[in-house]
């Protein structure tokens, strides 16, 4: 399976549009596209009672990625294209990208690819993106902190951390409800009897206060977690306590965040009832919602998004001018002719969008 030479990409490019193309492409094979990022699904697997694992194989057109990065997926639903960002769990190197897929309530993407994808199935992957990944000079100590699902980003980044410095002092603590929740947890083992270096602890909800996420239960485990540059990915929950203990010790330059689950929104974000106009498609509404993104649906607008969490970037826009705040950095922007997510922003002021 192979894509169009550059040089027929760009004869082609000229005389026929490419979606034309790939859809007479697609007759005769599906993984044969101009310049789309398309793959087939080699095997599913079941990893918990709700998390799913998924492994493909792109066509030519996969540029590749760095472990702790993610990759969006668009699939058809109900007659209407959505786009969710997977973490990508395989190595860079692997010659198949693996996505661990948890099954969200109410969730469109992660329980149509639950129950519909099949093996041998072709599936359109997006941009990768993300900076949750590792320095080009690795820390002497690290900490990783994952909640649930999050594990997904920090395994990846675990398993190429310990690839490039077999010995690294590197403590993972991994966060879940029950044992039946951890997932990777016969390869944490693994790479654990491996690598003596790394320091493997679970703290599980059911087993009342040593479970939960607090300064002395991790001291009580690693009493150095001060000392370590650390990475962490999971409920927002989680992810507040960790920053507030961090930000109270000083040590906030040490913690590396990936958001995973829905964006902190602010308590009183709905509260404005600011004007939101959409300067190309000639609407305006009063903001009523958390976000501009859920205030222009409401009012009957279908702007692009993909993640809807602030981490794909495909509902960025041009802000032409106002006050927004970003819902999960809190950082307030003024500037006109800038660009905002609008699926993690919230009006300060009556806004006008590019959009």
């Amino acid at each position: 399976m192979s894509a169009l030479n550059p040089i027929v990409n760009r004869v082609v490019g000229t005389l026929v549009k490419e979606d034309w193309l790939d859809f007479m492409f697609s007759h005769v094979n599906p993984m044969l596209t101009v310049s789309r990022v398309v793959a087939r699904v080699v095997a599913i697997d079941d990893e918990t009672p709700d998390i799913k694992r998924f492994v493909f194989q792109p066509n030519k057109n996969w540029k590749s990625f760095e472990a702790g990065q993610f990759v969006s997926f668009r699939v058809m639903i109900d007659g209407s294209f959505r786009e969710r960002c997977y973490s990508l769990v395989s190595a860079p190197t692997d010659n198949v990208i693996e996505i661990a897929v948890k099954r969200q309530p109410n969730g469109k993407v992660s329980n149509w690819l639950h129950d519909n994808l099949s093996v041998g199935d072709v599936i359109e992957l997006g941009d990768v993106g993300g900076d949750f990944v590792l320095p080009a000079q690795l820390p002497n100590k690290m900490l990783l902190i994952a909640g649930g699902s999050g594990v997904t980003p920090i395994y990846s980044i675990l398993v190429e951390a310990l690839k490039r410095q077999p010995t690294l002092d590197v403590a993972v603590m991994y966060y879940a409800n029950t044992d039946k929740d951890l997932a990777f947890a016969d390869e944490l083992v693994e790479l654990a009897v491996k690598h003596p270096s790394l320091k493997l602890n679970y703290a599980l909800a059911e087993t009342g206060i040593t479970g939960r996420f607090s300064p002395t239960q991790l001291a009580n485990v690693y009493a150095d977690y001060a000392e370590r540059m650390t990475y962490i990915c999971g409920p927002q929950g989680l992810m507040g306590a960790v920053s507030k203990v961090w930000a109270e010790q000083g040590i906030s330059a040490q913690l590396k965040q990936e958001l995973f689950g829905p964006a902190a929104l602010s308590s009183d974000a709905t509260a404005n009832d600011m004007p939101i106009t959409l300067r190309r498609s000639q609407q305006t509404m009063l903001n009523s919602k958390a976000s501009i993104l859920e205030s222009a649906e409401a009012a009957g607008a279908r702007p692009v998004y993909g993640c809807r969490i602030g981490m794909c970037k495909t509902c960025s826009c041009t802000k032409v001018s106002g006050v927004v705040r970003d819902l999960v950095t809190g950082a307030i922007d003024d500037q006109p002719n800038t660009q905002i997510r609008i699926c993690v922003s919230e009006p300060l002021s009556a806004v006008t969008l590019d959009i």
